[in-house]
């Protein structure tokens, strides 16, 4: 576990810095020069976001569950999602990091860390959806878009659900138990064959939760739905510093396209260049500009990459 550890922290790290020398160093230079003091309150303002995304993971647990304060969430979490933001893993190889991390450092069992994980996604999956919808529903009915800004988001849409329908399937077929069958198929399974009892267990959990544990699924998907719409600060606060201001209707839109992007190309990572097109496209089909789009996108990046750092630091830190 400890070399599985440090290879892992070997690349995130690695391709943390490739992120930031793609990005452009220049850029990104110059973007924290022009907003000086301002990509702090940047920062910090996403912490709205991170709040309710962390309190759709507390209500991913079964509640006989004894869970540590929530800030200690917060610091697990921001280390799985340091992994997911710079590793290629289509945003799940952080998710084991996540229960571990809450284990080693508090103890949290990880049968129920890494059921509520799963869970956690299922949740933060039909929220985006329902996000995603409601973007389009904007561009369309609002802006009336026919273009490209609308026809992104739908097709994102239809790929998100298709995706949440297959999770759910998987989830009630065994999520865990299924991955153990097809490691034996390609000869992977040895380090497993001994934790099927867990794995048996794990996948329990999650079918008794999603029969037993409604009230807390549903806070869950409400609290990471209220993440998503939290995104709308950073889209507003980023522009005014910028010169730009927006209405909610648009900054709804900017930011359902970001997160449409994202997903499409979710096995590029940190979205690198994707981001910096998504932004051009949306702000120039909204008539604000593709180059105020581009400076949106690298001050996002900004944010991203220092919260990735702190993350990277937690993991680093946390009791091997």
């Amino acid at each position: 576990m400890k070399i599985l550890k440090k290879a892992v922290l070997a690349l995130a790290a690695a391709l943390f810095v490739w992120i930031i020398f793609k990005s452009g160093p220049d850029l990104i230079l110059a973007q924290l020069v022009s907003l000086n003091w301002k990509i702090a309150a940047v920062i910090a303002a996403y912490l709205v976001v991170y709040y309710f995304d962390t309190m759709g993971w507390w209500w991913a647990f079964r509640k006989e569950v004894k869970l540590p304060a929530l800030w200690r969430f917060f610091l697990a979490r921001q280390a799985g999602e340091a992994i997911n933001y710079t590793t290629p893993t289509a945003y799940i190889g952080g998710e084991p990091v996540k229960a571990l991390v809450l284990r080693k450092r508090d103890g949290v069992d990880m049968v129920d860390g890494l059921a509520s994980v799963v869970i956690a996604k299922t949740s933060l999956f039909l929220s985006k959806v329902v996000f995603l919808l409601a973007g389009i529903l904007v561009a369309l009915k609002i802006f009336r878009f026919s273009g490209i800004v609308a026809t992104g988001i739908l097709w994102t849409f239809a790929g998100v659900f298709g995706l949440l329908i297959l999770f759910l399937f998987l989830q009630k077929k065994g999520l865990f138990m299924l991955g153990l069958k097809m490691a034996r198929k390609f000869r992977l399974n040895e380090p497993f064959e001994g934790k099927r009892t867990s794995l048996e267990e794990i996948d329990r959990v999650i079918s008794e939760f999603y029969a037993k544990e409604k009230r807390r699924f549903f806070l869950s998907f409400l609290f990471h739905l209220a993440g998503w719409f939290a995104g709308l600060i950073e889209v507003y606060l980023i522009l005014y510093f910028l010169g730009v201001q927006v209405d909610w209707a648009k900054a709804l839109v900017i930011e359902v396209f970001f997160k449409a992007a994202n997903s499409a190309f979710f096995f590029v990572p940190a979205a690198l260049g994707v981001q910096e097109g998504a932004g051009y496209a949306v702000l120039a089909a909204l008539g604000i500009g593709g180059e105020i789009g581009v400076a949106l996108s690298i001050v996002k990046r900004i944010r991203e990459i220092a919260w990735a750092g702190f993350g990277l630091a937690i993991y680093w830190k946390t009791p091997k």
